[in-house]
């Protein structure tokens, strides 16, 4: 008897499990066809996430906003986009170390600054060129 309670569970199980993944399947459906797409309005703003619009010129950024503009829009002549965009990094100066502890009482003398380069090998490539 406990051999066909046990089978009946796993039935029921299995298809209330089913059931399940058919109700997910239905939703997901809803949604995607719910979802609404992005107006062409708004398809130079992915241009201008792109790298190559980071780093084009003026006359080539225009040709990219160009591209993707709505049918029947005028195409841009100028954009009003900062000369300098700070989607990339800009390199600063190298800051001097300044070490904020005392070592007046150390074992060790420390140096005022670190070699710029550590290895002894590539100190000496460097002297025989």
């Amino acid at each position: 008897m406990s051999v066909v309670a046990s089978s009946v569970s796993v039935n029921v199980l299995g298809i209330g499990l089913i059931v399940l993944g058919l109700v997910l399947l239905v939703v997901t459906l809803g949604f995607w066809r719910a979802a609404v797409e992005d107006p062409e309005v708004l398809a130079p703003l992915e241009v201008m996430a792109d790298r190559a619009y980071a780093r084009a010129d003026d006359a080539k950024r225009l040709a990219l906003l160009n591209q993707v503009r709505p049918d029947g829009a005028e195409p841009v002549v100028h954009h009003a986009a900062p000369p300098v965009l700070t989607r990339e990094p800009l390199s600063e100066p190298e800051r001097p170390f300044d070490d904020p502890y005392d070592h007046s009482d150390d074992a060790v003398d420390v140096l005022p600054s670190a070699p710029s380069i550590i290895d002894p090998l590539l100190n000496q490539r460097q002297e025989n060129q």
